[in-house]
């Protein structure tokens, strides 16, 4: 069974390879789409949502300046720092992160998935 939970976090960055504006300091308010594999349990869930958006918000970098954890923080690699990071913490619930959709505004987003 595959679950999709989608979050919000607002932070901050700047593109140091980047010419044009994007080189300064700006923020976003980015969403995080997250497809979780799980078997479905007795509880006739693979997890408790509730549970899932605490884990969830609690890893990602919310009200952070992005450089102070990625040399780069574009959205590409923001997706794939946060891959790493989440992924053990569901496998721990014996789930499995599929696919992480980051989104820095409504028109543009990097996906990574699972090998």
């Amino acid at each position: 069974m595959l679950l999709k939970v989608r979050r919000k976090f607002n932070a901050a960055h700047r593109l140091p390879n980047y010419d044009g504006d994007c080189k300064n300091l700006h923020g976003h308010t980015w969403f995080a789409e997250f497809l979780i594999d799980g078997s479905v349990r007795e509880s006739g869930m693979v997890e408790d949502f509730k549970v899932l958006k605490k884990l969830l918000d609690d890893a990602l970098p919310d009200h952070k300046f992005l450089n102070d954890f990625l040399d780069n923080p574009t959205a590409e690699n923001l997706a794939g720092c946060l891959f790493e990071k989440i992924s053990p913490l569901l496998a721990a619930r014996g789930l499995k992160l599929k696919q992480l959709e980051i989104w820095e505004n409504e028109n543009a987003s990097a996906i990574i998935q699972a090998d």
